[in-house]
């Protein structure tokens, strides 16, 4: 009988070893991408069929990141490129958030972000990099 719960007792302790090894790793993904410069907080969707799923977004120097808040994968679950990237009029949904719509090429996605990082990521979109000269 003392063996069946020593098994079970060292089966909880290296479940819960699992669970806060999980935990940690989620808490130090999310302070890894939240203090990166030009990150915030945004919310996204593919359509107005689909829920949204909160995350963060990044101004990279050639393209948009989106990194599920909650989850573990490390990279970006969505990209665009900046480059002829489009953002639609802001739709004021709640007090200081607006909802936008991004599109470039054959991608799109619904964003929602409270309205200061709208004003960010419309500098970002039109600020775009230097191109080189034309030959003439």
């Amino acid at each position: 009988m003392s063996g069946v719960i020593t098994f079970f007792l060292v089966l909880l302790l290296l479940f819960l070893a699992v669970v806060i090894i999980a935990l940690l790793f989620l808490v130090l993904r999310v302070r890894r991408i939240g203090h990166i410069v030009g990150t915030f907080e945004c919310w996204m969707r593919p359509d107005t069929s689909s829920g949204w799923v909160s995350g963060m977004a990044r101004f990279g120097s050639r393209e948009l990141q989106w990194f599920r808040l909650v989850g573990f994968y490390v990279g970006p679950q969505f990209t665009m490129l900046r480059e002829g990237m489009k953002v639609s009029n802001p739709i004021s949904r709640q007090e200081g958030v607006v909802e936008v719509i991004i599109s470039s090429g054959d991608s799109r996605a619904h964003l929602a972000m409270r309205s200061e990082w709208y004003n960010g990521l419309v500098s970002w979109v039109e600020s775009g990099p230097p191109r080189p000269r034309e030959q003439y």
